[in-house]
C-alpha cells in the first residue's frame, strides 16, 4: 500500500514539473521578443511606425508592439473552414442526357367515392332552362298546341282596349292605348299565321308517310317554290280583302327608303 501510494505521488509531482516547465518555457519565449513601452511607440508618428513595420516585418511588428498572446487569440478564434467536400455522383445517374426519368402510371385506384369532389359541388350552379339541353328542346307547334288559350286571352284583352280607347279623353292615354292595340293585334295575326304553317307541315309529313308505306318515293318541295306559293296566296288574300292597293303602297315606301339609305352611305 505504501510503494502505491509513494508511486502516485511520485507521478502527481513529475506532471506538476512538467506543467510548470511548459509554462515557464512560454513565458520565457515572450520574454524572448523584444515588446516597445508604450510610450515609445505612442510618441512615434505614423509614418516611423510604417518604416518601422517594413523593416522588421509586419509578424515581427505586430510580436513587440501587441506580444505574442494577441496574436494566438487571434489564431485561436479564427477557425478553419472546412473542406469541400466533393459531389459523388449517384449510380443511378447516367452519363448521357437522355431526356426525364419516366414516371409509373401504375397508381392504386381509389375507393368508391374517396376520389376528389368537383369544385363547388355543394353550391348549386344556375342554369336557364332556355338554353340547356336537359331540359329537351322548343318546339313552337307543341308550344302553341298546349298554349293555345293565350290568343283567347289576347283577343279579350283587345276587345278592352278598344273600349278603353273610346273613352279615353287624355291624348297620351289614347297614344298608349293605340301601341297596345297594335302590338296585340300583331300577335294575333301572328299566331294565326303560325297556326296555319304548322297545318301546312303537318298535311305534307302526312302525304310523305302516305307515299312511303305505298311504296312510292316522297316528294320534298323546294324552298323556292314554297316561297313562291306563299306569295300567291298572299297576293289573294289581300285581294279578296281588298287591302292590296295599301299592301302596294306600304311596300313601295318601304323599297324606296332602302334605295334613300344607299345613296346617302354612297354619297
Amino acid at each position: 500500500m505504501d510503494s502505491s501510494e509513494n508511486n502516485s505521488d511520485s507521478e502527481y509531482s513529475v506532471e506538476n514539473e512538467d506543467t510548470e516547465s511548459s509554462s515557464d518555457e512560454a513565458n520565457s519565449s515572450d520574454e524572448d521578443v523584444p515588446k516597445l513601452a508604450d510610450d515609445e511607440y505612442k510618441g512615434m508618428p505614423f509614418e516611423e511606425l510604417l518604416q518601422l513595420q517594413k523593416k522588421l516585418g509586419s509578424r515581427v511588428y505586430n510580436e513587440a508592439i501587441f506580444g505574442k498572446s494577441a496574436e494566438r487569440k487571434q489564431s485561436a478564434t479564427v477557425k478553419p473552414k472546412p473542406a469541400k467536400k466533393p459531389k459523388q455522383t449517384s449510380d443511378n445517374e447516367s452519363d448521357d442526357d437522355s431526356g426525364p426519368e419516366e414516371v409509373t402510371s401504375k397508381r392504386k385506384v381509389p375507393a368508391l367515392g374517396m376520389g376528389k369532389p368537383a369544385k363547388n359541388s355543394s353550391i348549386s350552379q344556375p342554369r336557364d332552362p332556355r338554353f340547356d339541353p336537359r331540359q329537351g328542346y322548343f318546339s313552337g307547334r307543341q308550344f302553341r298546341n298546349n298554349f293555345g288559350f293565350i290568343n283567347d286571352l289576347r283577343t279579350k284583352e283587345l276587345n278592352k282596349l278598344k273600349n278603353k280607347l273610346e273613352t279615353a279623353t287624355d291624348p297620351e292615354d289614347a297614344d298608349k292605348l293605340k301601341f297596345l292595340i297594335q302590338r296585340t293585334e300583331n300577335q294575333i295575326r301572328e299566331y294565326a299565321k303560325q297556326k296555319t304553317l304548322d297545318k301546312d307541315k303537318l298535311q305534307q309529313k302526312q302525304q310523305v308517310r302516305l307515299a312511303v308505306q305505298e311504296g312510292k318515293r316522297p316528294f320534298y318541295e323546294r324552298k323556292s317554290t314554297k316561297q313562291a306559293r306563299a306569295l300567291v296566296e298572299q297576293y289573294d288574300k289581300l285581294k279578296d280583302t281588298g287591302s292590296l292597293a295599301k299592301h302596294i303602297d306600304k311596300r313601295r315606301k318601304k323599297i324606296s327608303s332602302k334605295d334613300r339609305k344607299k345613296l346617302d352611305f354612297s354619297t
